[in-house]
């Protein structure tokens, strides 16, 4: 077996099955999801043209936790970010959304059960106001319908700055940047 370390090589075939290299095994989406879980690092290769495609097999990982009634993603929020793909700022949004998980996985570390719930709850929130603040931002940028004015969108960007600052706890507040 590979040391820890070492991302295993999973290979993915046209018939969509997926070989394990390391335990030189056929694997399932559900052993991928256990592999994450026990942060056992791996990339899924195409075994025709060797092409990385991990992105692809882990959404349809995320894909196949959803549709098992375990249900994490709403709704509204997978409509909002559909409407980023293509953008200009997709790559804003992508890395956006990879720090506030990474802060919210460090407060989770951090946290007693009942902060974490609150936190939680905090989190979910602001991530929904900023998600609707790009939506804004998007619909102003394309010239769609009469919604909120630059001036208050950009009100409102100070605004969660300021909020962010107090959540973490810096109490330094907003500050122009």
């Amino acid at each position: 077996m590979s040391p820890p370390h070492v991302p295993v090589v999973i290979k993915k075939y046209a018939n969509r099955r997926l070989y394990d290299t390391d335990r030189s095994t056929y694997i399932t989406l559900d052993s991928l999801a256990a592999m994450v879980k026990e942060d056992r690092p791996f990339v899924v290769l195409d075994a025709r043209t060797g092409d990385d495609i991990t992105r692809g097999v882990l959404a349809q990982v995320i894909l196949e936790e959803e549709t098992k009634g375990r249900a994490m993603l709403p709704v509204p929020f997978l409509r909002k970010l559909i409407r980023w793909y293509g953008d200009s700022r997709q790559d804003e949004v992508s890395e956006y959304l990879e720090r506030m998980m990474d802060e919210f996985i460090a407060r989770q570390a951090d946290a007693s059960p009942e902060l974490s719930s609150a936190l939680g709850a905090e989190n979910a929130e602001i991530i929904g106001q900023v998600m609707s603040m790009f939506t804004s931002l998007h619909a102003v940028e394309r010239g769609v319908g009469s919604g909120p004015s630059v001036e208050s969108l950009v009100r409102e960007v100070m605004d969660l700055r300021a909020e962010v600052q107090r959540l973490r706890g810096d109490g330094a507040g907003a500050t122009a940047s």
